[in-house]
C-alpha cells in the first residue's frame, strides 16, 4: 500500500471515530412507526369533538396531563431546540379516541431534543380509557379520571394521581410515585429496577412485582386481595384493612403494618421480616425459619411452631430461610 493510501485510510478512520463520538455525545437515531400514519395531522391542535379515550405514545421529554375550564381538548408541545415538521407531534381523532404520536413515522436523528407534551382536558371529564406510553419521557399527571388507565415507561419517571376503576402501571428503570383515588377494582404495578411509592384507596385487588426496586405502599379503606413480590428490593406495606395478603421477597426486607387482616402469608429467603399484627380479635401465626431468629412484642401462646394471640381467628404464616422474624405491635 502506498504512503498516500495509508494517509487516506487513516483520515477515514479518524473521521469515522469522530462521527461516532459525536453521535454518542450529541445525538441518537430513533425508529418510530405506527399504523394509519396518513390519518394523523402535524402540530398543536384544539379538538372540539367528543373524546372518550386518550392514547398517547411519546419518546422523550415529558408528558403533562392537565385540566381547564371550558370545552374542547388542547394538545400542544414545546421543545428544547428547534424541530423540523417531521419531528412535530401527530394527532388523530379516531372516532372518539384521541391518538397522539411523538413525530412522523420513520428513522429520526435528533440532537439533544426533548419535547414536552401537554394535553389539557375539560374539567370534570371522565374518560373511558387512558393509555399513556413513554420511552424515556417522564409522566406528570397530577389528576386523571378514567374508567381504565394504563401507564408505561421505559426509563422515565411517573408522578401521577388517578381516579380509575382499573389501573396498570409499569416501568423498567423509572420510578413510580402514584396516588390512586376513588375505588378501584384492580391495581397492577410492575417495575424492574425502579422504585414504587403508591398511595391507594379501596383498591380491591392489588398486584405488585419488582426485581430490584423497592416497594412502598400505603392504603386506606379496604383491600380484598394483595400480592406483593420482589426479588432484591425491600417491601413496606401499610394498610387499614386487608382480607388476604401474599407477600414474598428473595433478599429484600419485608415490613407489614395492617390495621386488620384475615389471612396473611409472608415468604422471605434472606431478608428480615417485621410484621405489625393486630391483636384484636386475635390471630394464629405459623412460623418457619431455618437459621433466622424470632421475637415478638406481643404475648403469644406457643404450640410447636404456631403462636396464638386472642381468639386465634385470623390465619397467618411467615416463612424465612436465613432472615429473622419480628412480630411487632
Amino acid at each position: 500500500m502506498s504512503k498516500s493510501s495509508i494517509v487516506i485510510a487513516a483520515l477515514i478512520v479518524c473521521l469515522v471515530l469522530l462521527a461516532a463520538g459525536a453521535w454518542v455525545l450529541f445525538g441518537q437515531a430513533t425508529g418510530f412507526d405506527y399504523a394509519h400514519a396518513d390519518e394523523y395531522t402535524a402540530g398543536d391542535a384544539t379538538v372540539t369533538d367528543p373524546i372518550e379515550n386518550l392514547d398517547v405514545n411519546w419518546l422523550n421529554g415529558k408528558v403533562n396531563i392537565e385540566y381547564h375550564e371550558g370545552s374542547g381538548v388542547y394538545v400542544s408541545e414545546t421543545a428544547l431546540g428547534s424541530i423540523s415538521e417531521d419531528m412535530q407531534l401527530r394527532w388523530w381523532l379516531d372516532g372518539t379516541t384521541l391518538r397522539i404520536q411523538y413525530a412522523k413515522p420513520g428513522l429520526h436523528l435528533f440532537v439533544n431534543i426533548q419535547k414536552y407534551l401537554t394535553v389539557s382536558l375539560p374539567q370534570g371529564i371522565t374518560l373511558k380509557s387512558a393509555v399513556i406510553k413513554a420511552t424515556s419521557a417522564d409522566l406528570n399527571i397530577p389528576s386523571l379520571m378514567a374508567e381504565t388507565t394504563v401507564l408505561e415507561t421505559t426509563s422515565g419517571n411517573m408522578c401521577t394521581g388517578v381516579t380509575t376503576g382499573k389501573l396498570t402501571a409499569s416501568s423498567t428503570s423509572g420510578s413510580m410515585d402514584i396516588s390512586q383515588m376513588g375505588d378501584a377494582e384492580k391495581v397492577v404495578f410492575s417495575v424492574t429496577s425502579g422504585n414504587i411509592n403508591a398511595q391507594l384507596n379501596n383498591a380491591k385487588e392489588l398486584v405488585t412485582n419488582s426485581t430490584s426496586g423497592s416497594i412502598t405502599l400505603h392504603g386506606t379503606g379496604s383491600t380484598d386481595s394483595m400480592g406483593l413480590h420482589s426479588t432484591s428490593g425491600n417491601i413496606y406495606a401499610e394498610f387499614d384493612k386487608v382480607n388476604k395478603a401474599e407477600i414474598s421477597s428473595t433478599s429484600g426486607a419485608i415490613t407489614t403494618k395492617f390495621g386488620a387482616c384475615d389471612r396473611l402469608s409472608i415468604n422471605a429467603t434472606s431478608g428480615d421480616v417485621t410484621a405489625f399484627l393486630p391483636v384484636e380479635p386475635g390471630f394464629s401465626c405459623t412460623v418457619n425459619t431455618a437459621s433466622g431468629g424470632f421475637e415478638s412484642d406481643i404475648p403469644l401462646e406457643k404450640r410447636g411452631n404456631t403462636y396464638t394471640c386472642g381468639n386465634g381467628s385470623a390465619q397467618y404464616q411467615i416463612n424465612t430461610t436465613s432472615g429473622s422474624i419480628h412480630i411487632a405491635q
